[in-house]
């Protein structure tokens, strides 16, 4: 909940109600993705309550990420009286279908002033409220007007109303001739980014002895293949005949590339929501139920094992190739993101901010004990700490963010409520500016690089620590990195926050001399 005046017979309401567990954190930005990181802790629906006006559209951030990775949240929006839209009063906008491109559903509700009105108010409430939990998951808005007067007189007493809802709807089972993908003998399965799942985790273990199984960081296996980024190019060798996929967005690019230059025979992809999506551009089967129930029956016993010791081959020389340079290298960006990954305690969550910190720790690999979640569905830096925090809140286990200065410094009032989460670690990589920009070819070669691209600054995270009552670590090498990443994970009372320092001409150097030394020892 965020703080308004209209949307106080919400607010009253949800703070009475003694079953309701409630959050409040006043800058909407930050709220929604507070929200998201509930959600995806829990699994289960998050209700969002703003006040009028353009504190619905600070929601839109948090709530396109919701859309995109499928997780349940519920914006409530007071609002106005109909006849008062677009005649100039205060705090006034069109707040109906405001954020319709990136919600299930949106529903406007009756002004209430009879039983009528209070049983249309309902019946357009469950309907919300059944569309967020169906599949595929995801935010709804539900928009309320109100009439003053707002708050109850010290007489009045509120009465909470049971209702009955529908049960969501499950997915509709469907037939896959299994037999028919006995002829395909290399076969490659690729899960995109997911919770973790024991059961799933389970069978991929034993399946990824005969048949190779991609594991990256966001899509929380166990076990299989890692590091295909680093040595994936245009290797005729990997081409899949059947190409098996399940989950959401896949982060590296070079294996998006691979996969649609070299296009699999049979492409089957698993989601009982039934989106169809075409990542590869290669006209995927789309099967309404679990991978899971998929494995229960198929055994992959004609896969070709010598299609995923080529893989396995591949992987094993670059990280050979990988540890080889690290252990070389001058102090930067890379080396110190290596070493805070390999320093993340075991059965704990780690959160990965987007730009260089998410796409460090799929160059790296990270425990199979880490639970690694990060903001893929959008891939924007708004809102990195926040939904970092917003897991901290329901979450037993340690939480670590690895997240750049930028994507820190935008997200400040992630720390802007009342809440202290002692388990939450923030890890700031900062170099300046927007490093990644030093890293791609096109703006790293240009004149305007450092003022229009990077957005070089001096900003670091000491004040923001201060004025918010959190512990501040730093280092700028790497006997400094090395004594304080064992002093960061030591209990605090509240998070606690360290800040790295890297040169920004010494990571572009390191990290291209990385890459050609990579691909030179996978050729060899």
């Amino acid at each position: 909940m965020s703080p308004g005046s209209r949307n106080a017979p919400l607010t009253i309401s949800f703070a009475r109600h003694e079953k309701i567990k409630k959050w409040i954190i006043p800058d909407e930005r930050s709220a929604g993705f507070v929200a998201l990181g509930i959600a995806q802790e829990t699994g289960t629906p998050v209700v969002l309550c703003c006040t009028s006006g353009t504190a619905l559209l600070n929601y839109g951030p948090a709530i396109a990420e919701a859309y995109y990775r499928e997780i349940p949240l519920i914006v409530l929006s007071a609002d106005r009286p109909p006849n008062l839209i677009d005649q100039r009063d205060g705090q006034t906008i069109r707040q109906f279908e405001a954020l319709k491109n990136h919600v299930k559903q949106s529903v406007q509700l009756p002004l209430v002033n009879s039983t009528q009105d209070a049983t249309l108010y309902n019946q357009g409430l469950i309907k919300m409220l059944t569309e967020c939990g169906n599949l595929p998951t995801g935010p709804v808005h539900i928009n309320i007007p109100f009439e003053e007067p707002f708050y109850p007189n010290n007489t009045e007493k509120l009465a909470y109303q049971n209702v009955e809802m529908e049960e969501s709807e499950s997915a509709k089972s469907e037939r896959l001739e299994i037999d028919e993908l006995s002829k395909y003998t290399k076969v490659l399965i690729l899960i995109g980014q997911q919770p973790a799942d024991p059961e799933l985790n389970q069978k991929l273990e034993k399946l990824s002895e005969n048949v190779p199984v991609l594991r990256f960081p966001l899509n929380n296996l166990t076990a299989g293949i890692e590091l295909a980024d680093l040595f994936i190019h245009q290797q005729e060798n990997l081409k899949p005949e059947l190409l098996i996929t399940c989950g959401l967005s896949v982060l590296s690019k070079k294996v998006k590339l691979f996969l649609r230059a070299h296009k699999p025979k049979k492409h089957i992809h698993f989601d009982p929501a039934g989106v169809h999506v075409d990542t590869f551009q290669s006209n995927p089967s789309i099967i309404k139920f679990p991978l899971n129930d998929f494995l229960q029956e198929w055994s992959a016993a004609n896969a070709d094992v010598s299609f995923r010791n080529d893989w396995f081959s591949l992987e094993k020389k670059a990280n050979s190739a990988l540890a080889d340079f690290i252990g070389q290298s001058d102090f930067c960006e890379s080396q110190a993101a290596k070493k805070i990954i390999n320093s993340i305690p075991k059965d704990s969550n780690l959160h990965l901010s987007n730009s260089m910190p998410v796409r460090y720790a799929d160059m790296f690999g990270v425990k199979p004990t880490i639970q690694c979640f990060s903001n893929r569905g959008t891939s924007g830096i708004d809102g990195c700490t926040s939904t970092a925090f917003g897991t901290s809140l329901v979450s037993s286990k340690l939480n670590t963010l690895i997240t750049g200065d930028l994507a820190f410094l935008y997200d400040r009032n992630a720390f802007f409520n009342n809440y202290k989460v002692p388990n939450l670690r923030v890890i700031v990589l900062n170099n300046q500016g927007g490093g990644i920009f030093r890293l791609i070819d096109g703006p790293s070669k240009l004149p305007e690089l450092e003022e229009y691209f990077e957005t070089r600054h001096n900003k670091t995270a000491e004040y923001i620590c201060a004025e918010n009552g959190l512990e501040y670590i730093k280092a700028d090498d790497l006997n400094s990195l090395e004594g304080n990443l064992s002093t960061l994970y030591q209990p605090s009372p509240t998070p606690k926050i360290l800040e790295v320092f890297t040169d920004p001409e010494t990571n572009q150097r390191v990290y291209k001399e990385l890459k050609t030394y990579i691909n030179e020892r996978i050729k060899n």
